[in-house]
């Protein structure tokens, strides 16, 4: 299995469930009455650390550390906390 894999699946998975949803007529009536439907993505924690080895430009490195130290985190769980946020709001 390649590394695309998991966003065929996914793409899979939403187009099946939008399939699914516009063939239901009692969801199709709960949109007519002001029902809404929003897709919101699931990040699960693995409940354990993991170590990567990333490479950034010095400048972004120091500019992290500042807002770290400035929000009370270390690096990683500052950075972690900006990754959930970029995933989270789909950016």
């Amino acid at each position: 299995m390649g590394r695309g894999c998991p966003r065929r699946w996914r793409a899979l998975a939403q187009a099946t469930l939008a399939r699914t949803l516009r063939n239901d007529p009692e969801f199709r009536a709960a949109l007519r009455e002001g029902a809404a439907l929003a897709v919101v993505p699931l990040l699960l924690d693995a409940g354990r650390p993991a170590k990567a080895n990333l490479s950034l430009d010095a400048g972004l490195l120091q500019a992290i550390d500042e807002a770290a130290e400035a929000h009370g985190l270390t690096r990683s769980a500052f950075i972690a906390s900006a990754v959930r946020e970029k995933i989270v709001s789909g950016g």
